[in-house]
């Protein structure tokens, strides 16, 4: 985790007071003990189709995700999971100590963040002839929270690392993200 990032999701500039920075030390420490974060990935080839595309055998709709996967020809989608830790944790402070339930949501996001970089480093190690492209998730401009489904169902998630979508395609445990790589050939 780092420091100066749940800082900047705290909105503090500069240096916290001791006090402050003691609890974001006692946050951090609680998370790394508590935290059992999942994860999981596939890379598909790109299939460019009329109007979206196609990972696998699951048809992606939309002018926005074919943009964004023009130039690759391979797309990595992945989910990330803190776990239903993150959630009890977050409840639990969030009634009996509300400062600490807001650094707590502050480490949390640097954790879940850290974590989908170090999925994209294993991604890019499984395939270092390519080179990956800027992650996007579905909620991204263009791109619909209803892609969660789809993702969901090809990757069987819920089965495989406990993350379960509601009726409006939000996650739970909410420190949950899935994404898509596109991996290209060439440069970034």
């Amino acid at each position: 985790m780092n420091k100066a990032n749940i800082y900047r999701y705290l909105r503090i500039s500069g240096e916290p007071d001791a006090g402050t920075d003691a609890r974001i030390d006692d946050c951090m420490a609680l998370a790394h003990k508590s935290i059992h974060a999942e994860r999981i990935y596939r890379i598909y080839d790109v299939q460019p189709a009329e109007n979206g595309i196609v990972l696998g055998d699951t048809f992606f709709e939309g002018e926005k995700i074919r943009e964004r996967l023009a130039a690759c020809v391979r797309c990595a989608v992945f989910a990330v999971t803190l776990g239903a830790q993150s959630d009890q944790l977050l409840r639990k402070y969030a009634v009996t100590d509300p400062a600490r339930s807001v650094i707590m949501q502050a480490v949390l996001a640097d954790y879940t963040e850290d974590f989908c970089d170090l999925t994209e480093a294993d991604i890019q190690s499984s395939a270092p002839e390519l080179t990956l492209c800027k992650r996007f998730s579905p909620g991204y401009p263009g791109l619909p929270l209803s892609y969660q489904k789809q993702i969901f169902s090809m990757m069987d998630i819920t089965k495989r690392i406990g993350i379960f979508l509601t009726d409006s395609y939000f996650m739970i445990p909410s420190k949950s993200v899935t994404a898509f790589v596109g991996l290209k050939k060439g440069d970034a």
